[in-house]
């Protein structure tokens, strides 16, 4: 943009986004902030329009999780806030960058109750990090300099900055600052050999990993300092594509759904190490299980935010940076390994030497928990001519196919809902950006994040696997994903019921199922309206050649598969 000119409050805002690295804006337009699309005309940054803030909002998070730039969403007063909001709850429970701009009534209307005026700091002053409003025009840049830091340091989350209608059109003298440095302490020498320490005493150390500050060499770099530490890995919920499935002591993910194997690993360890998360009640059964092992904590949030139990080691430092700390400048180990799988560290100033000889073999009982989970991993395909959900797709045999024609490195999004499972179970992803859920169990949250995937990673095949009671909650940004041509593949399962409601009642009120029953529409048809490819599959059979289809489909591909309402989930080993 040019910026010979003086400036409004709202262009200098845009102005201050695209020195912050930002490459699009996820948007609903309203009058009260004309002055920033304006600014969006000229400026490098793209503006994508949305149907609903929800979505909106859930395609910011989605960005902000995978660049580590904070997504960005723009709404307007009242309407637009509450509807934002559910994006907003999904980053602070997600520990996401997220940057909120809300439109607002002009300042002198407020405190009348005027046409769509809220509370801004009432309404989310609980759910986020900072709220902020721009009473000053030449404040502009200096408070989003505020909000982009804010949403990223320390333990990352949403800030929310309000816009007085008539401070963005005038002029301001302010001019565009550089961001703010994002410092992160590397860990101290003693934190590194404490925790070396800790290892070395414990007969089954366990790696638990989340959290967003994950880029391809940070996951190599842990993959290789777990497996040379003889650790067993573990990923928290819905933040377990931090390193590559395929190494042989990942032994699956935590949260619901899981594994037995996962559950038992972390209940039988004599330490957890949290790497980039904490230990929440979703990861432990509702603090039942594995709260009472000695306890290690790195990350950057100095608080421990939402840690449970014990807190033995807290070693406050970014994912990346100790990753860094375990490795030269070069890529080498800080440490060297022998051909008899023994670690020798040298002290502080001496040469560090690469290791030498084959990699270390797991010990045993991370190969057995490792064969564990490869068989849990694979799905149970009923026999040919069987009874069981005649009539239906059955998803077990559908994701066999999934997995033998997705592509390797694809981007696999999901909202809330039992259908999520077959992703969690049969899909190993393998590196970071590779999974986009909320952790926070919103409901929607798929189809957003996939347009936000294939816009940020086009080069990347991008596949959603959606339920029906999720689905709609944002279908709508279909439109969205056609018209900026966005490369999705949907896989939907309709069993005409919320299913995960429905188990809780069939468990809790047996006999009195109410309220969970759906009729739904043909979504096929609706994809096929809104611009993309519609295929309905009613047979198991009929499923590898639909959805081969849909993948070589460019653009939005949704396969609405017919399934048994009486299935709740996956088949058992």
């Amino acid at each position: 943009m040019d910026t010979s000119a003086s400036l409004t409050a709202g262009h200098l805002i845009v102005e201050e986004l695209e020195a912050h690295g930002v490459s699009r804006t996820y948007l609903v337009p309203g009058e009260s902030y004309l002055d920033v699309i304006d600014g969006l005309r000229d400026s490098s940054i793209t503006p994508i329009v949305c149907r609903q803030e929800g979505g909106a909002a859930y395609m910011a998070v989605a960005e902000g999780r995978m660049t580590g730039v904070p997504g960005i969403a723009l709404v307007t007063r009242g309407p637009g806030a509450a509807n934002v909001k559910v994006g907003v709850h999904t980053a602070f429970q997600d520990a996401t960058p997220l940057v909120v701009f809300i439109g607002l009534i002009p300042t002198d209307h407020r405190g009348r109750e005027s046409f769509q005026e809220f509370d801004l700091d009432g309404w989310f002053s609980s759910t986020a990090k900072k709220v902020l409003t721009l009473d000053d025009p030449d404040k502009a840049a200096e408070v989003v300099v505020d909000a982009m830091h804010t949403a990223v340091t320390g333990r990352p989350g949403p800030v929310i900055v309000g816009l007085p209608e008539e401070v963005l059109v005038r002029p301001t003298s302010g001019t565009v600052l550089p961001p703010r440095v994002h410092g992160s302490a590397s860990p101290y020498a003693g934190d590194v050999t404490e925790l070396r320490a800790r290892i070395t005493a414990a007969d089954r150390p366990v790696l638990i990993i989340g959290g967003e500050d994950w880029s391809p060499s940070t996951s190599r770099r842990i993959a290789q300092w777990s497996r040379d530490r003889g650790l067993g890995v573990l990923g928290t919920f819905r933040a377990y594509d931090g390193i590559d499935h395929d190494s042989p002591n990942f032994l699956g993910i935590l949260g619901y759904g899981a594994s037995p194997v996962a559950k038992r690993v972390l209940a039988e360890a004599d330490l957890h190490i949290f790497l980039g998360c904490v230990r929440t009640d979703v990861a432990t059964d509702g603090f039942t299980n594995g709260v009472d092992q000695r306890t290690v904590v790195i990350g950057p949030d100095a608080d421990a935010h939402g840690h449970f139990g014990r807190l033995d080691q807290h070693v406050v430092t970014s994912v990346g940076r100790f990753a860094q700390s375990l490795f030269t400048e070069e890529g080498t180990r800080t440490y060297s390994v022998s051909s008899d799988g023994s670690i020798d560290e040298p002290p502080l100033g001496d040469d560090l030497s690469e290791a030498t000889g084959d990699a270390v073999p797991p010990p045993d009982w991370v190969a057995e928990a490792r064969a564990e989970l490869e068989a849990w991993r694979t799905p149970q395909v009923a026999d040919s001519g069987s009874a069981a959900s005649a009539g239906f797709v059955d998803m077990d045999e559908a994701f066999v196919h999934v997995k033998e024609l997705l592509a390797e490195d694809a981007i696999i999004t999901y909202g809330a809902g039992n259908f999520s499972g077959w992703a969690t179970r049969f899909l190993p992803t393998h590196g970071f950006p590779s999974a986009l859920g909320p952790r926070n169990g919103s409901m929607g949250f798929g189809l957003p994040a996939a347009v936000a995937a294939a816009l940020v990673h086009p080069e990347r095949s991008v596949f959603c696997i959606a339920g029906d009671g999720d689905f709609l909650m944002n279908g709508q940004e279909m439109a969205t994903a056609v018209q900026y041509g966005a490369n999705i593949t949907v896989v939907l399962n309709d069993n005409s019921v919320y299913g995960t409601i429905r188990g809780h009642q069939d468990r809790e009120y047996p006999g009195r199922a109410t309220a969970t029953a759906l009729k739904n529409p043909d979504f096929a048809a609706m994809a096929t309206a809104f611009g993309g490819l519609g295929i309905r599959v009613e047979r198991t059979e009929d499923f590898r050649d639909a959805f081969q289809r849909a993948l070589e489909h460019k653009g939005l591909s949704l396969v609405h598969c017919i399934t048994d309402p009486s299935v709740r989930g996956a088949r058992l080993p």
